[in-house]
């Protein structure tokens, strides 16, 4: 991202690609196809690998029947859980590390969208029929193979949108869950109670929607991204021509022997994280600044009120005190 250099292309999937995401500290990520296949690569191996070699993915998940639609990585880097979605009318749960099948439910229609909250203890899914399924983890008995019963488990469907459910997010407490739908309609649901706090209308099908931390500069009017992104490259870096500025590779380097004069990949992401928090930074400054001018007025006008209610009392108190003439 730092340079726009194209450095790996990896063609396994045998038709289009559905969903990708990275785990949590960007050593794998995952990718799921209509091929029914669900890949998880090693970050470091993609990147070492010879131009002219496809790497290899660590694990290879073929245990769904048709196409996949959605995946999501919780916590814990390579020791991760990755849960799989898929028109087969199945989710599956998986572990990275071994690449073992922890989980698969069953449920009575094609699944579009998978989340965990973060504390993994639910799986929510929705459904074609905009259906959303909540599946507890830890129920018990512990079963690899389970069905969802929409009759038998009533209270933990959230039923609201007309058509299919594309994305879902939870929210940071696990308190309340987000998901769009091709019904163009967003909605805010409260999670124990299963009822929909907020829709929000769109004028076309939602593909996507995210709960995120606010940024610390977000409602700051003069906030302005301070690092400017080049374009990607549309080659493979050392395929295009030499002239071209700016065209050099990621070098990951391995020791201090090499007495190579350019940065590094680790000295640029460095150098640019230092940047943004130094903008951050100046952007709380400028808004403690902000607060203490905002409150020095507030002060200003609660003694003016004061003094204004003090007069009143007194112009009040001389009337009702006046001797009738």
């Amino acid at each position: 991202v730092s340079n726009g250099n194209l450095l790996a292309i990896l063609n396994r999937h045998y038709q289009d690609l559905t969903c990708l995401c990275f785990t949590d500290d960007s050593s794998h990520f995952l990718s799921g196809a209509k091929d029914c296949l669900a890949l998880v690569w090693n970050l470091y191996s993609v990147l070492q690998a010879e131009p002219s070699q496809i790497p290899d993915p660590r694990h290879v998940w073929s245990r769904h029947s048709l196409p996949i639609t959605d995946l999501y990585c919780g916590f814990g880097g390579p020791l991760a859980r990755a849960a799989t979605a898929s028109l087969d009318q199945t989710a599956k749960l998986w572990e990275i590390s071994s690449g073992d099948l922890l989980l698969s439910v069953l449920f009575d229609v094609g699944i579009m969208a998978v989340t965990l909250d973060l504390s993994e203890y639910h799986m929510f899914c929705g459904g074609m029929d905009g259906s959303i399924f909540q599946v507890d983890l830890c129920a018990w008995p512990v079963q690899r193979d389970r069905a969802f019963q929409t009759e038998r488990e009533n209270g933990k469907v959230f039923k609201g949108h007309r058509n299919q459910v594309t994305c879902l997010s939870v929210s940071t407490d696990g308190s309340l869950l987000l998901s769009g739908s091709h019904d163009e309609t967003v909605r805010l649901w409260d999670i124990q109670s299963k009822q929909c706090l907020k829709t929000m209308n769109h004028k076309g099908p939602i593909t996507n929607a995210f709960i995120v931390l606010a940024p610390a500069n977000m409602f700051n009017p003069d906030g302005k991204p301070s690092v400017p992104l080049p374009k990607f490259s549309k080659h493979l870096h050392g395929t295009e021509s030499t002239d071209e500025q700016g065209s050099e590779g990621v070098t990951l380097r391995l020791g201090l022997h090499q007495q190579d004069s350019g940065e590094s990949y680790l000295e640029k992401a460095e150098k640019m994280y230092s940047q943004m928090y130094s903008t951050r930074e100046k952007n709380l400054v400028g808004d403690q600044e902000h607060l203490t001018i905002q409150v020095s007025e507030l002060e200003e006008e609660v003694s003016t009120l004061r003094k204004i209610n003090k007069n009143l009392f007194d112009f009040s108190a001389r009337i009702i005190t006046k001797p009738a003439k």
